[in-house]
């Protein structure tokens, strides 16, 4: 097999998916402008994600933790939340779901 390159200009998430022949997890990127958020959700599974740029909150099941550039955050399976650009620039993220992210419906 090759390897899949994809620029984030242009495309659609999941960045990276089963189309491309991925058998374990997705990635996404997710770029929310100031003062915008994330929805505000709930899923079985745990995420990953990697600030790129920018600065904001994430909400975990009501509690409210800064992130930055920079930072990998382990968002647990069966929890609410929610990112939310506190700043005045972009806030860039990059996502690793587990593949059955995409097959849950």
């Amino acid at each position: 097999m090759e390897p899949v390159i994809r620029n984030a200009e242009g495309s659609s998430n999941p960045l990276l998916g089963p189309g491309d022949g991925v058998s374990n997890y997705v990635m996404l990127f997710v770029r929310h402008k100031p003062g915008e958020s994330s929805p505000d959700h709930v899923h079985a599974w745990e995420h990953q994600a990697y600030i790129t740029e920018g600065a904001g909150v994430l909400t975990v099941d009501g509690k409210k933790y800064p992130v930055k550039t920079g930072d990998a955050i382990l968002v647990p399976g069966g929890s609410r939340h929610q990112f939310t650009n506190t700043g005045d620039v972009m806030m860039s993220r990059v996502t690793v779901n587990p593949i059955e992210s995409v097959r849950a419906g």
